[in-house]
């Protein structure tokens, strides 16, 4: 018989179907479920000084097996000055710094309202799942996520977030998002933004009780403690800071029932690796309730584990707390891969974890003297003092200088609105702040600032707008946003933190340009990533592009990232 030829059509329809049925196929191969962890306050100090730690098996440790098995970033920093919670989370999955996400802090002062504004709240929606709880939404982000770029081009994908922190939730999650769930007194919650009433599986955990499992457990060293490292400071000290209930040493004994009203409970799990077991649970049953991962439509589950920034806060990263709880976190996560194997399947699923940002050293601890002769690092809370006193020292001066005169007009009586431990706001209505008085107000609070001991750095707004070459003023301009930053950025010298009016001076924080601060982990693992230890510098935002890629979407638009390649195989690269 003789052979008869395609027509020129007909070759190009054949050539179509062959090239979409592979796209197809090839598609498929991606990650059915991505999960994104952020661990709050988690330094990569961490990986480094407790490895030895961590067990040699990989199902039982989380980051063992990405050293073995996943790719490992060990220069991860995050890029931008101010490293709060809320800028943190919003960098991740946005590709965008918080100049570009305005997201600059948790709060900060709102020239609209006079008013200071927490990040997420939303005064136009209502909260889920409690009475008279805080009504959140993310409508405060100025760009998109990668949860909202996967929902725009599919709409079978499923995007959730889950954290006892409300801003995590939300900001990791994005804008069309199906939902975002966090805690308010002991109970899971979401707001009107996303939904009209509280999915089942939630209230059903709320109406348990199920957090009142935890109580009378006791928190207790895991490992024998002759195997720790953070020793060099007594476990009981005055400097730590614990919740009601608790000393600062071990063990720490979760209040029993009827010993404690359910908010000082509730304290008791946040401040405790019991706060990671009852995020999981929540994640599991989102992932088993909402079938995430079940069909060919590839979903996003966002999580964060806030204890670990609780407890950092409390006892310091040279505690035996947060030591204890990085090797609690560590086999958290190995039984969570081990559940998405069971409940999504193996080679079904990607993980990736990073971190909002890390913590500085508890100054008292670092800087007083055990031992005559001992030296100590140049460490100090609070070291321009009360922010009230500075308000009015900086008032003062500016009247001085340039004859500002006080006014009876409630709007334009204060030179300045608003001072906190990095930005200070000054009043636009004011009549004598016109033209270069403006300017020169602004170069006058820079420069008292920069004659204060322990400030390494203060810019002006024009500086600011104008840029430079300096690293640690680019880290500042990457924390500026025109609309909502205040008028006079500045920043402590590395380990000296702020304090807080009226309260004890313990515990510690973050939010400095300094590498404790800005070291965090960048760890990938599961479907699509090539093994590798990787040593370029990188920062949490190149993971929005790379978990674009891994869902066969574009990055999201205010993105300013690339992805990782190296660390994802060729079918991940299309």
């Amino acid at each position: 018989m003789p052979v008869r030829l395609l027509s020129i059509g007909s070759f190009f329809s054949l050539l179509a179907l062959v090239l979409f049925g592979s796209a197809q196929a090839q598609e498929k191969t991606g990650p059915r479920l991505m999960v994104v962890v952020s661990v709050d306050q988690f330094c990569q100090d961490y990986l480094i000084r407790f490895q030895d730690n961590f067990p040699e098996d990989t199902k039982q440790s989380f980051f063992r097996n990405v050293l073995q098995n996943g790719a490992f970033y060990a220069n991860c920093h995050h890029a931008h000055a101010i490293t709060i919670t809320a800028p943190g989370h919003s960098v991740q999955l946005t590709g965008a710094y918080p100049g570009t996400t305005g997201v600059i802090e948790n709060d900060w002062f709102d020239r609209a309202t006079g008013k200071i504004r927490y990040c997420v709240s939303d005064p136009l929606v209502e909260i889920i799942g409690i009475t008279g709880g805080k009504p959140m939404s993310p409508r405060v982000l100025l760009v998109d996520t990668v949860g909202d770029r996967l929902k725009l081009a599919n709409s079978q994908s499923k995007v959730f977030g889950v954290a006892i922190k409300d801003r995590a939730s939300i900001l990791m999650s994005g804008h069309r998002a199906d939902c975002a769930f966090w805690m308010e007194k002991n109970q899971w919650v979401t707001s009107t933004y996303y939904r009209s009433d509280l999915p089942g599986y939630f209230r059903n955990m709320n109406d348990a009780k199920a957090v009142e499992q935890f109580r009378g457990q006791t928190w207790e060293l895991l490992l024998p403690k002759e195997k720790y490292h953070n020793q060099q400071f007594a476990d009981d000290n005055v400097h730590e800071n614990p919740p009601s209930g608790w000393t600062a040493a071990f063990p720490h004994a979760m209040a029993k029932a009827g010993e404690m009203t359910a908010d000082k409970y509730g304290d008791h799990v946040l401040f405790s690796p019991f706060g990671n077991d009852y995020t999981l649970l929540a994640a599991r049953t989102v992932i088993e309730n909402e079938k995430l991962g079940a069909d060919d439509a590839p979903d996003l589950l966002t999580i964060n584990f806030s204890s670990n920034d609780y407890v950092g806060h409390a006892f310091g990263p040279l505690s035996l707390e947060v030591e204890d709880i990085t090797y609690r976190t560590d086999r958290q996560l190995a039984g969570f891969v081990k559940y998405l194997d069971e409940q999504v399947g193996a080679g079904k699923w990607t993980l990736a974890l990073t971190a909002d940002h890390g913590v500085a050293p508890i100054p008292e601890l670092v800087a007083e003297r055990p031992q005559v002769g001992e030296r100590t690092l140049p460490a100090k809370r609070n070291p321009i003092g009360d922010s009230k006193v500075i308000k009015e020292t900086l008032e003062k001066l500016l009247r001085q200088e340039i004859k500002v005169k006080e006014l009876q007009d409630p709007k334009t009586k204060n030179v300045i609105l608003d001072l906190d431990s990095n930005q200070v706001y000054l009043n636009y209505d004011h009549p004598n702040l016109k033209a270069n008085h403006l300017v020169q107000a602004r170069e006058l609070i820079r420069d008292w600032l920069l004659r204060q001991n322990y400030v390494a750095a203060a810019y002006t707004r024009e500086e600011l707008l104008a840029g430079g070459d300096a690293r640690l003023l680019a880290k500042m301009r990457l924390s500026f946003n025109p609309q909502r930053s205040g008028d006079v950025q500045y920043c402590y010298t590395p380990y000296s933190i702020p304090g807080v009016s009226g309260a004890k001076p313990r515990g510690t924080t973050h939010g400095s340009p300094w590498h404790y601060d800005t070291h965090v982990p960048m760890l990938l693992i599961g479907n699509s990533i090539v093994t590798g230890k990787y040593e370029r510098r990188i920062s949490p935002a190149f993971l929005a592009p790379t978990a674009s890629r891994l869902l066969g979407v574009d990055s999201p638009g205010g993105c300013q990232e690339d992805p990782l390649l190296e660390a994802l195989t060729p079918k991940a690269k299309f």
